[in-house]
């Protein structure tokens, strides 16, 4: 590795993060037909669709700068979005809106890609477009994750969840530095594997959706190779950041605390129906209204 390269893994840790990319440019074919007629990421979970609240998590931990990965086929997300969202009204700073195409599905990795300019050299957050991430604290996992990123000066910190052992070949999979407690949520990484079978599994804590990056990942995610499904893997790239000596920590999700992948129909149902319970003015009723419906099926 050249010194050029080895002077970029080191993290700025006085660098405070205000940009965030957001891929949303899939499409969307297990929540087919409805998404022939709206994007994903733009279906309802309660009174918002899914990225006003990935967008409200971004802005109240300080992010004021979002692009959007889109395809050419979702034009309502810029519809919505517009080029600046948000007001003081809620005491969060606006969010500064901007938009590229991703016209070819080649994966994570390539979409991350072609933010590169847009990032200018900055550390930025990857928020997957159609993952919620619900929290009761007040302090909220993107938070977390940003703190540690900081003070560990890290190269790449991901937000992380525990899965069950028949799911891990779903995702990427951390492998701890050392044996953690279940009640530790700062965790220093030696690798991560992208979707692994249970028994190569290093552990079955899985990416939860969230990222904080610098910007030298660009560097290796050009060196990437098209895996066998034709995309380029953010797994990858991270993969060989860590082997060039590269920092790598997760931050673990507390256990109230949920990944709401919007991504089929029942994780949609089910993401809808908890916010809807939750409701201030119609939870109640709501809530009626599945009790009935439960005891006529019995």
């Amino acid at each position: 590795m050249s010194s050029h390269s080895a002077d970029l893994l080191v993290a700025n840790p006085s660098h405070r993060v205000t940009r965030a990319v957001i891929p949303a440019a899939g499409l969307g074919t297990r929540l087919r037909p409805l998404t022939y007629a709206f994007p994903k990421e733009l279906l309802p979970v309660g009174r918002k669709p899914v990225l006003d609240h990935i967008v409200g998590e971004l802005r109240s931990a300080g992010i004021t700068r979002a692009l959007f990965i889109v395809s050419e086929a979702k034009p309502q997300i810029r519809g919505y979005f517009g080029d600046v969202y948000g007001d003081a009204s809620d005491g969060l700073s606006p969010i500064e809106c901007s938009y590229v195409f991703q016209n070819e599905q080649k994966g994570l990795g390539h979409a991350l890609s072609l933010s590169r300019e847009w990032t200018a050299g900055d550390p930025f957050v990857v928020a997957f477009g159609d993952c919620i991430i619900e929290t009761h604290h007040d302090v909220s996992p993107l938070q977390r994750l940003l703190e540690t990123h900081q003070i560990n000066a890290s190269s790449a910190t991901t937000l992380v969840e525990t899965v069950p052992e028949e799911r891990v070949s779903r995702y990427g999979i951390v492998a701890p530095v050392r044996k953690e407690s279940d009640d530790t949520y700062d965790i220093e990484l030696n690798d991560i594997v992208e979707k692994p079978s249970p028994e190569l599994a290093p552990s079955r804590l899985a990416v939860a959706a969230r990222w904080v990056l610098e910007n030298e990942i660009f560097e290796f995610l050009d060196r990437g190779q098209l895996d066998e499904r034709g995309e380029v893997n953010l797994t990858d790239a991270v993969r060989m950041l860590k082997r060039a000596g590269g920092n790598l920590w997760a931050v673990r999700l507390r256990p109230d605390e949920a990944r709401r992948d919007i991504g089929n129909f029942g994780s949609f149902f089910d993401a809808f129906v908890r916010a809807a319970l939750r409701d201030e003015e119609f939870g109640a009723s709501v809530q009626r209204t599945f009790e009935e419906e439960l005891e006529r099926r019995m």
